[in-house]
């Protein structure tokens, strides 16, 4: 029974050595049992490379295993029931049960349970306490000595009652995975594979308490054991030395096992320490042999001479850095005659360099394997899981439903789901009741939907979830719950289906996604096993479930195995294992990546592990002693290459933050003074990898203003055209950069198809082609809608406003009442009758559906009152009487080649006032939002709807009264609104409503006739508060009015009937060009819901605007009846 320390530096051959040692042993003694013993993810290496070594590539009497496997071995070996092992997933859903249980018991972590990572947190400070043998009792005491702090005595107490009633829960049905080591403790004197045997541990920086234990009993069971550990030849590790020291871990595990040793009572012979240099692994580097000897040392001398495995390269972020080690592999490769295998990527933030690694190595072809667990929490699987009890838990709300359709687990039919979709958002359809029942209403825009096959798909998806339902109704066990959710599983074939999408991936040549979806069912059922063993019998609510299996989910990762076997790792310090590689790029070498800022966060601040450490109490390291820890990985991993090592760092973020470079680069540049920093971009050869060039000539080509000065350009692209065997790319690159935008319509064929020979429509129409052909196209052509929503939005409040209005003045006219004698009562009650008359028709009652919408109601009334008040004080200021509401009329046009136009509409209010034989005419248009009457927009074809109504107002009124002459008064938009105004003071209330009142002047055009303007305000004497006019001494004030005379109306008519057929012979010509207008500040791509169709790019050539410029109203009165005398010329 004896203990050999076999010592070495990193690359000494210490692990080369004790395998040929134990394999000449085992040679030698064909019956002795010989066991290696390394970390978990280090088995599979190890086996490699004890076959490497072997004479006969293949082992016998020797074992690699890890310590976990070794007590499995054991235990099978003693025919002892194999132990029911409590994975951290299981801890967590333990955990989360149990916190629930004792969540008014607890003082701090109460608040904090459904915080995401914290439960993983009490997990981790839970194995942490089982790893170093600390009681709920020792935690107990420490609450109560002094210089505790009551936060402190806080955690710990919530902690302690944790971790009691855990050790409760598990007592005599489940071990955690650091008692494991206690009961294979337990067994160790037992065994006979273990006594006689010869044992080796390497591969470990240091050792847990429980493993220390493990180690002491060995020695006295095995015959003997080797122990490999790190530390240059010139270290005396049975010294006292510092803690800051780089080789201190491996000072203090010599003394804890020379300790055991003596302890035991075995011998401990003398170590082997490798003391040759150059180390074996740097033979033929000489500067990094140096490195091993000097690195976070002192003192130390500079190295002389430039040494040529070592390179300082300074990138301008994350993507340049990969972009130049998948270059500089592509090199090596080629000009080198490295393979994949022989190279390697290491980080300090694996998390954030993965994703442009990944990237990088795709672009250029680089078989690899990024060793980091994959979280599968977005995985669909996983997302139908969450969703499915959502559903239940949300009431089949609108969310939950569709978070479950979206997964593309319950069926492959997009389009009907997106129908359904459409349907429940468009009538707000949520509750089960509602989803189990035929749907039967139609809303408005919807009428093309087919019910009878939507109930048939609803009845469809809803079977699964109906079953899920009524087998978890009310409070069922956690067990049955389980049950029910697989079922659900099975009756939507979720396995059959992930692994058709896993085949997809595997065709599509990413193994990755394919080897996810390939293991995420199995892995589920897994947990779905755990679930029910540990808590099957436990009574909980479904939120509680939920809680419970998402904490379970969270937890869940797929581990990859690499696709090939030469291909390139990428992996962090701690984790990644190396071995026989020629070259390393470290990257990510940065201020707070490498070393990591101390402070682990967690349960425990540093400081008060501190404490606890000052208590006696031995936990995980501290913050200072793990950045001691991180300056030995440090050193491990950069002297794991035998040939070149790559140090690089970024200046900028991935998120464009300034970064420095970490002061391992400073130390490492004071040790090479000689080797200058490289510039990763002008380290990349573009001839020796496509993607290089490819990007190169694409960044010239988005600036072809520079390519004929760019010799760069022209050489990579005629490389690339020709050695590169990339002519037709490059060409297809070339026609890209050059693109121009060209209009050229549907054609007039096409346009008829689509539209047919009568084109139909409202003004409305005709205004959006005037400000874009595109958008009309999009809309009125393919029938582009914006999705219905189950919501009132500004244009549901000017249709509520609309329809109040009209039906207040139709029941006033019916009821043959004068609007001028209506008194204060009498109107609020017509307006609160009229608002909840269409308030409850309105949109399937959507009105009634929420308490929002309830006070929406109110709103609307209070707004409307106002609006009425304002509008029956306009109409007693004048002589005109309303004569008609939401009057419809039709205004037809002959078109070019036998086509014609109908342009359909509804005039607001129409009023009249008759004077002799003359009926003068004034047409109203109310408007929820700002619109204001603009005659150069008008000019444009953007405000032609008045002058329709007007027109098509006046036709009628001659038709029905020949004999009278019909004149128009004006044409007016009024501005639903409940104005406010600043109060001066003194100010009186009719002094404050007169203000209001002149807020809610109408706008628009009016005749400049006085006498009708009379009519429309009979006390008119400087500026009306009515209509846009202002007089003085008696005379049209012209600057301040907006007024026409009859023949300009008359000329204003006829200009807009000839733009209204120019534009409808232009839409049936298949006119469709993206040409939106731009006019000052305001343009038709400002609310334009077509963006992302269109493709309008002022950076492409061939978009642009149509600027209008700004014209004043006579400039624009004179070009219109320029147009009109023209024509009547031409006619």
């Amino acid at each position: 029974m004896s203990l050999k320390l076999m010592i070495g530096g990193s690359g000494s051959g210490k692990t080369e050595l004790l395998y040929k040692n134990m394999i000449d042993m085992s040679l030698a003694e064909p019956d002795g049992r010989f066991f290696i013993i390394v970390p978990e993810q280090a088995t599979m290496q190890a086996q490699k490379e004890l076959i490497r070594l072997h004479p006969q590539h293949g082992t016998m009497n020797i074992d690699v295993l890890s310590f976990k496997r070794l007590a499995y071995r054991v235990f099978s070996e003693l025919s002892l029931p194999q132990p029911a092992l409590l994975d951290d997933t299981g801890k967590v859903m333990v955990l989360r049960k149990l916190a629930g249980e004792k969540k008014k018991e607890l003082s701090m972590f109460s608040s904090h349970l459904n915080q995401p990572g914290f439960l993983d947190e009490v997990k981790s400070m839970l194995s942490e306490l089982y790893q170093y043998g600390v009681s709920p009792e020792t935690l107990r005491a420490e609450t109560k000595k002094p210089g505790t702090s009551r936060i402190l005595s806080g955690k710990l107490d919530d902690m302690c009652l944790l971790y009691e009633a855990f050790k409760e829960f598990t007592k005599e049905r489940y071990i955690t995975m650091e008692e494991l080591l206690d009961v294979l403790c337990r067994e160790v004197p037992r065994s006979k594979i273990l006594k006689d045997s010869v044992i080796a541990l390497d591969g470990y920086t240091g050792f847990t308490p429980v493993q220390y234990r493990l180690i002491g009993l060995l020695l006295k069971t095995c015959r003997r054991l080797f122990v490999t550990v790190t530390a240059t030849e010139n270290e005396n590790l049975f010294e006292a030395g510092r803690e800051s020291d780089l080789f201190d871990m491996s000072r203090k595990m010599a003394g804890k096992l020379a300790a055991i040793c003596k302890e035991a009572g075995t011998e401990l012979e003398q170590s082997e320490v490798l003391r040759t240099r150059p180390l074996a692994r740097f033979q033929k580097s000489p500067a990094l042999d140096y490195l091993e000897r000097t690195a976070f040392r002192y003192p130390y001398r500079p190295f002389k001479g430039k040494a040529g495995e070592l390179f300082f390269v300074q990138a301008e972020n994350p993507a340049d850095e990969a972009e130049f080690a998948a270059c500089e592999m592509e090199r090596l490769v080629k000009e080198e005659g490295y393979r994949y295998r022989d190279m390697a990527v290491v980080c300090g933030d694996l998390s954030g360099y993965s994703r442009e690694l990944v990237r990088r190595f795709e672009e250029y072809g680089i078989p690899f394997f990024l060793d980091e667990k994959k979280d599968v929490t977005g995985n669909p699987m996983i997302r139908l899981i969450k969703s499915s009890l959502s559903v239940l838990q949300g009431g089949f709300d609108y969310e939950s439903m569709f978070q479950y359709l979206r997964t593309g687990l319950v069926s492959g039919e997009t389009e009907k789901i997106d129908r359904l979709e459409n349907y429940v958002r468009a009538l707000g359809i949520r509750g089960f009741s509602k989803w189990d029942s035929a749907w039967e209403r139609v809303y408005e825009g919807g009428e093309h939907i087919n019910l009878v096959e939507l109930n048939e798909f609803r009845e469809e998806i809803l079977a699964p979830l109906k079953s899920f339902r009524e087998k978890t109704e009310g409070q069922a066990d956690i067990g049955t719950m389980t049950k029910a959710l697989t079922g659900l599983l099975e009756e939507l074939s979720v396995e059959q289906k992930l692994l058709k999408i896993s085949a997809d991936f595997a065709a599509a040549g990413d193994y990755a996604m394919a080897k996810e979806y390939e293991q995420i069912y199995g892995l589920v059922m897994e947990l779905f096993e755990k679930l029910y063993d540990l808590l099957g019998d436990e009574t909980v609510s479904k939120k509680e479930y939920g809680g419970i299996l998402s904490a379970g989910l969270s937890r869940l990762q797929v581990g990859l195995i690499p696709a090939c076997v030469d291909r390139t790792a990428a992996g962090d310090l701690k984790r990644t294992r190396l071995e026989n590689i020629r070259a390393l790029f470290f990257v990510g070498v940065n201020e707070g990546i490498v070393p990591a800022d101390a402070g682990r966060g967690g349960i425990l601040t540093e400081q008060e592990r501190e404490l606890l450490k000052s208590h006696e109490i031995e936990l995980a390291p501290t913050a200072r002693e793990e950045g001691f820890m991180q300056r030995f990985y440090l050193y491990l991993a950069m002297t794991k290459p035998s040939e070149r090592l790559y140090l690089s760092w970024s200046g900028l973020s991935a998120e464009g933050k300034t970064m420095r470079p970490s002061s391992v680069i400073n130390q490492m540049r004071k040790r090479f003074p000689e080797n200058p920093v490289l510039e990763a971009v002008a380290l990349r050869k573009p001839a020796a990898a496509r993607p290089s060039a490819r990007k190169a000539v694409v960044r010239a080509l988005e600036e072809p203003g520079t390519i004929l000065e760019n010799r760069e350009f022209a050489a990579l692209y005629g490389w690339l055209s020709g050695e590169g065997g990339e002519k037709e790319r490059m060409e297809r690159l070339a026609e890209a950069a050059s693109y121009a935008y060209k209009a050229h319509g549907i054609g007039h064929a096409a346009a008829l198809e689509l539209y047919g020979q009568m084109l139909n429509g409202s003004v409305t129409r005709l205004e959006q082609y005037a400000a874009c052909a595109c958008a009309h196209f999009l809309s009125y052509g393919l029938e582009l809608k914006k999705r219905r929503e189950y919501e009132i939005d500004l244009s549901d409040m000017g249709n509520l406003f609309h329809q109040s209005l009209d039906l207040f003045f139709r029941t006033v006219k019916e009821n043959g009442e004068d609007f001028r004698a209506i008194g204060d009562e009498e109107r609020k009650r017509l307006v609160a009758d009229c608002v909840g008359q269409v308030s409850a028709k309105y949109r399937n009652t959507i009105l009634k559906s929420s308490a929002r919408n309830s006070y929406l109601i109110k709103k609307v009334e209070a707004i409307t009152d106002r609006t009425i008040r304002a509008l029956i004080y306009q109409i007693k200021k004048g002589d005109f009487e309303p004569a008609a509401f939401e009057v419809e009329v039709n205004s037809r046009f002959a078109l070019a080649d036998g086509g014609a136009m109908n342009l359909k509409g509804r005039i607001d209010r129409l009023d009249t006032c008759e004077d002799g034989d003359t009926i003068y005419v004034k047409i109203m248009d109310y408007k929820s939002g700002s619109t204001s009457f603009d005659l150069a927009l008008l000019y444009r074809g953007l405000q032609l709807q008045l002058v329709v109504y007007l027109d098509a107002a006046m036709d009628l009124l001659k038709r029905r009264n020949p004999g009278k002459q019909v004149e128009p008064a004006g044409i007016f938009y009024y501005h639903i609104a409940d104005p406010s105004v600043e109060r001066e003071e003194g100010m009186t209330e009719e002094a404050a409503e007169a203000a209001i009142l002149r807020k809610l002047r109408m706008n628009g055009l009016a005749n400049s006739n006085l006498e009708v303007i009379r009519h429309m305000d009979k006390e008119i004497e400087t500026e009306s508060d009515v209509i846009p006019v202002a007089l003085k001494n008696g005379i049209l004030q012209e600057a301040k009015s907006s007024a026409a005379g009859g023949k300009r109306f008359s000329r204003l008519t006829g200009f807009v009937k000839d733009s209204l057929i120019r534009m409808g012979e232009e839409i049936l010509d298949g006119e469709t060009a993206v040409n939106p207008y731009k006019q000052g500040n305001r343009t038709a791509c400002d609310y334009c819901p077509y963006h992302s169709i269109c493709g309008f790019d002022l950076k492409t050539k061939g978009y642009g605007f149509r600027r209008f410029r700004p014209m004043k109203a006579e400039e624009i009165w004179k070009e219109i009846e320029g147009e009109e005398e023209e024509d009547g010329e031409n006619g």
